[in-house]
């Protein structure tokens, strides 16, 4: 810490308790600086939380922490002690119902696959590669196309994406992907199913870290580094005041003035520019207005049976039926769940306006568990709780050419110099847990800087 920075100037307010809020806390308080974070809920972890049915215990998201950034890896580590597993499990797609590898493979595709979709596949990917010239992508059903061909595009990706974004797969942007898409390895086809030489699958989810007690164990444990009299819950942010390219002050809970230093705000990046006074022009407020998040239902069974599958997760691409995604805590740490029981979590995108969004909770139950015995033979007397969490503002929704709009709209930010935006919903980017730390860290050092800057 610089003791030759002036206290009064070093005053820095967090906006959002999240995983992204909690880490620049984390690093704020490293380096001395004098900082409050404010949440406008009454609890702490965003979309990171760890909650509890019954006996069993489950996370709000299918989440993991990926050995991405090796500083961050030993701040995790450090963090949690033995508390922080090496886990690997696989993932799998249900369509049809038939259980496929995740990511596909050639020779559990000849398995599962009619002779006639196969000969559809093969025929698509040998002419993929053999093509020269590749046309520039602009869209995520382009690059699904790319990657595995139409037939498996149409059978395990599009509708899948339709279902989890809400928007037809022409008007996502390929950076929806996340990186994530491999095409088929036509040499490793080669070797397994014709020569016989079987290779290690390689599955989508890899090696990965989790908490013992759930992935809410990192918030939790950053919550009890920043201490609690650093952070206010039930503040919500309802004004943003400006002048001169400075926030002023803003307001909170649509009464309470509070004068600010510095700002990073985690919050969703339209309502950063719609709590703006005085307003940004009308057309700015349009585009912010255009940007979407989807939202999120989770459907939680606490289930009397010592598991449900072997699998990490399970995708769900046909559109029969209604969720996208399932995964089962106890195949992430076995502490999740006793040994005689256990929860899976079922995934339901959606928009505010959506019937599933607005559906009452017994409904949503019914509905998922029917859509359940197409998968497994549930018995209604294995289920011992159910419960149902709505997350808003879940995903970011890339659309084509999105970055234009996310521009447009950082750049406006931008000259307000006291006002730093981090984490995926303020930023408008798809980040993971290693991504935000990375963040957190580096706008810190950037106040430092600043405040170097100020008091020269």
């Amino acid at each position: 810490m610089d003791q030759g920075i002036p206290k009064k100037e070093r005053k820095l307010h967090i906006l959002g308790g999240g995983p992204a809020g909690l880490s620049v806390a984390y690093f704020a308080k490293q380096e001395g600086l004098d900082f409050e974070l404010l949440e406008g809920g009454d609890q702490l972890g965003g979309n990171c939380r760890t909650l509890q049915l019954g006996d069993c215990l489950f996370d709000t998201g299918a989440h993991r922490f990926h050995d991405k950034n090796p500083e961050v890896t030993t701040i995790i580590k450090n963090l949690l002690g033995d508390d922080l597993l090496r886990v690997s499990a696989p993932s799998q797609i249900f369509h049809q119902k038939q259980f496929f590898r995740f990511p596909l493979t050639f020779p559990d595709l000849v398995k599962k696959l009619d002779w006639q979709s196969l000969l559809k596949v093969s025929i698509e990917n040998i002419l993929s590669r053999l093509k020269l010239r590749q046309d520039a992508i602009t869209n995520f059903a382009e690059l699904a196309h790319r990657n595995y061909g139409p037939t498996l595009s149409a059978k395990f990706l599009l509708n899948y994406s339709r279902k989890l974004w809400g928007l037809d797969t022409h008007l996502l942007s390929p950076t929806i992907s996340g990186g994530r898409l491999r095409g088929l390895d036509l040499k490793h086809f080669i070797r397994e199913s014709i020569l016989g030489q079987v290779e290690t699958p390689t599955h989508i989810d890899g090696d990965f870290f989790y908490p013992k007690y759930g992935f809410g164990m990192i918030c939790d444990k950053l919550v009890e580094l920043i201490g609690k009299s650093k952070i206010h819950t039930t503040c919500r942010i309802t004004n943003l005041m400006h002048s001169n390219g400075r926030i002023d002050h803003f307001i909170v809970n649509g009464n309470q003035k509070i004068p600010v230093s510095q700002i990073i705000s985690t919050l969703p990046l339209h309502l950063t520019i719609e709590m703006l006074e005085p307003k940004p022009p009308s057309k700015l407020l349009r585009v912010a207005r255009s940007i979407r998040f989807r939202h999120l239902v989770l459907v939680v069974f606490c289930l009397n049976r010592n598991s449900f599958s072997d699998n990490a997760s399970i995708y769900f691409p046909d559109p029969q039926i209604p969720f996208t995604r399932l995964y089962e805590p106890k195949n992430r740490s076995q502490y999740m769940s006793p040994p005689d029981q256990t929860a899976i979590v079922i995934e339901l995108p959606c928009d505010k306006d959506d019937e599933i969004w607005q559906k009452p909770d017994i409904s949503l139950q019914q509905q998922v568990f029917q859509a359940l015995q197409e998968i497994t033979l549930i018995g209604q007397d294995e289920i011992l709780q159910c419960q149902v969490i709505k997350l808003p503002f879940a995903y970011p929704v890339m659309t084509a050419n999105f970055e234009t709009k996310v521009e447009k709209l950082l750049k406006y930010c931008q000259r307000f110099e006291n006002l730093y935006l981090i984490g995926r919903n303020a930023l408008f980017r798809y980040l993971h847990l290693h991504n935000l730390f990375e963040l957190g860290q580096l706008s810190v050092k950037q106040l430092m800087k600043d405040f170097h800057c100020q008091s020269r």
